[in-house]
């Protein structure tokens, strides 16, 4: 009996350390299903992802991320206009300019091309998104210049008053009273958009 009961304890181990690696968090006190990357997906649900995704349109990255001449978060400069509300659902507001319409969402103004129906720029005044190197509003004009010192090319300031714009392939910052504004992204010079 004490050897039937000295193997089990070994092998219940081994199972829960299994379970473990397996990606089960929930066995004490987690979740309870393996990690997202683990479940299987079901051949007709990817049928169906496959139906609802337009042709010609990119997978949306759902992050805070500022990534300099591509993106602000899920918006991405060359997205079209429709994969952008389905990203991001109705505006707040829309104000049409030549050419172009500046579509306002609560943490992102987009700027949309009328002659191919791609977004042009992405803009945000929130503190929420950042680049990798934590290039984000509300810093001071110190950590701007010292994040925009890591960009590749050439770095252009436009001073007005109390606000300077500073310029780099695929982004600029606008700093006002020393503090950081908006970030806006754009196609980098000579680049591609996405």
């Amino acid at each position: 009996m004490r050897i039937a009961l000295a193997l089990r304890a070994p092998v219940v181990v081994f199972a829960l350390s299994l379970a473990g690696c397996a990606g089960f968090s929930g066995l004490f006190g987690g979740e309870g299903e393996p990690a997202a990357e683990n479940k299987p997906v079901a051949k007709s649900e990817s049928k169906a992802a496959a139906k609802k995704k337009p042709a010609g349109t990119k997978a949306v990255i759902k992050d805070t991320l500022i990534v300099a001449g591509k993106r602000i978060g899920p918006v991405s400069v060359g997205m079209p206009v429709s994969q952008l509300y389905d990203v991001m659902g109705e505006p707040i507001q829309s104000v049409k300019g030549r050419g172009s319409e500046r579509y306002v969402f609560e943490d992102l103004q987009v700027v949309v091309d009328d002659a191919d129906g791609n977004v042009v720029t992405v803009s945000t005044e929130s503190p929420d998104y950042a680049t990798a190197d934590g290039l984000k509003v509300g810093l001071t004009d110190l950590a701007v210049k010292a994040g925009l010192a890591k960009l590749q090319g050439q770095l252009v300031i436009k001073e007005e008053g109390e606000t300077t714009t500073y310029f780099a392939s695929g982004i600029s910052v606008v700093v006002a009273s020393g503090v950081v504004k908006s970030i806006t992204i754009r196609p980098a010079a000579g680049g591609t958009s996405g």
